[in-house]
């Protein structure tokens, strides 16, 4: 299974590179809008709903979040309609997601797909406005997801005991979640010196920095453990095949749902306020 998912990831991993370094923006949000339809598909075929209806579900998640973004330029999100669908996940993920879990709150078919657009739609606009301040930032970002999720994998094979949520995510352990932790903060010191290095943040930052990396992941994990959520509720192990040894595009992304609408919402709110980058 290890070597699956590092071919697939060898495989994957440069054309995600060439994709957002190199494509123009309007191919950058097109592209993401696609994998967006794909994971509303995903998201729909989770609650057994048909092939056709799951199809028009990702469709209908597409226009709805053109007509809910763009205005002016094709496919490009408005920073308003950006700021106000990072804010609505912050408070769904930073909140409701937890109490859902907490509760163990059993979610029907409909709330679901209504749950859907909350977690997709923000996740397109955050890419793409995220996109725009450079492609850094959304490589780094996503940066400290893969490393947590690495982290928590190695960790969790090496010393965990003691499980996560065993009825959610069988696999996830508390040592994981440290781990995942642990590597946010080491992630946070590298990032400070390699800016403290080319002139952009001083080590002043660096408390607040590992707070927020630290945030990020735990974020990171209420969405992975969300996803889990769904899909024990319909007892599946995965969203889709899409991707050998890593499952669907959701299974891929379900940290993401949780962490970048609130990575981007921090940024603009660093840029509107304090006038930072």
């Amino acid at each position: 299974m290890l070597r699956t998912r590092l071919l697939t990831v060898a495989a994957i991993f440069p054309l995600f590179l060439l994709a957002l370094f190199y494509l123009p923006s309007r191919y950058w949000s097109a592209l993401i809008l696609v994998f967006m339809i794909i994971a509303a598909h995903e998201w729909a075929r989770l609650f057994d709903v048909s092939q056709g209806v799951a199809f028009l579900y990702g469709l209908a998640t597409a226009v709805i979040a053109i007509v809910l973004c763009v205005d002016g330029e094709l496919l490009l999100p408005t920073d308003r309609s950006t700021y106000w669908l990072c804010a609505i996940a912050l408070l769904f993920w930073a909140v409701i997601a937890p109490l859902i879990l907490l509760k163990r709150v059993k979610i029907s078919a409909s709330a679901a797909l209504l749950l859907g657009l909350v977690a997709l739609i923000p996740l397109w606009a955050a890419l793409v406005k995220l996109r725009a301040f450079g492609p850094l930032y959304v490589f780094f970002s996503m940066g400290i997801i893969w490393l947590a999720d690495t982290a928590a994998y190695f960790t969790g094979r090496a010393f965990g005991k003691r499980k996560l949520a065993p009825d959610i995510s069988p696999g996830k352990t508390i040592a994981g979640a440290y781990g995942a932790i642990g590597i946010a903060v080491i992630y946070a010191g590298i990032f400070i010196t390699l800016a403290q290095y080319f002139g952009t943040m001083s080590f002043a930052g660096l408390p607040m920095l590992i707070l927020g990396f630290v945030v990020i992941v735990v974020l990171g994990i209420v969405g992975d453990l969300f996803e889990s959520w769904l899909k024990r509720q319909q007892g599946k192990k995965d969203s889709g095949s899409l991707f050998p040894g890593h499952g669907g595009i959701l299974d891929r992304v379900d940290s993401l749902t949780s962490t970048m609408p609130v990575v981007v919402l921090a940024l603009m709110c660093c840029k509107s306020f304090w006038g930072i980058l």
